[in-house]
């Protein structure tokens, strides 16, 4: 398998994710609310999906949409929470910590849980031992965040 587009798009949403939350923040300082300008952030990434989804001509009928909305768990529906989570915290934290210190935490606390969720093999993760290797990699990152918030 050819992983050279899985890794560029790695590569750009780690670019996207470090920039976000600088623009995002600045939008939440000139309309005065965090929550506005994460609805807004929201809002602005469900229509540029919805166009996306169209053009790849993916759009379905309304009544499919409302079938497959019921048929999914409870659970499911956690994620864009989540989504709503990461954005909110990122506009409101990021300018706080600075971009370098709310990143490097950010990527620490996702390596932490990927390793625990890839250890137990849970939400579709393909099940993967811890390693000394990962534990080495991780403990670099714990000292790059520390370092970072030093500096």
């Amino acid at each position: 398998m050819n992983l050279l587009l899985p890794v560029i798009f790695a590569l750009l949403s780690g670019l996207a994710m470090s920039i976000q939350p600088g623009i995002n923040s600045i939008l939440g300082k000139n309309i005065e609310s965090p929550w506005l300008a994460s609805t807004i952030s929201f809002f602005v990434g469900t229509i540029a999906l919805g166009i996306i989804t169209f053009a790849l001509g993916e759009m379905k009928s309304t009544s499919f949409i409302l079938q497959t909305i019921k048929e999914q768990p409870w659970w499911i529906w956690v994620g864009g929470f989540l989504g709503a989570i990461v954005v909110t915290s990122s506009l409101v934290f990021a300018p706080k910590l600075g971009a370098t210190s709310w990143i490097a935490l950010f990527l620490l606390g996702q390596v932490v849980t990927s390793i625990l969720l890839e250890k137990w093999g849970v939400l579709g993760f393909p099940e993967k031992p811890i390693s000394i290797q990962k534990m080495i990699g991780l403990g670099l990152l714990i000292l790059s965040a520390w370092l970072v918030r030093k500096g």
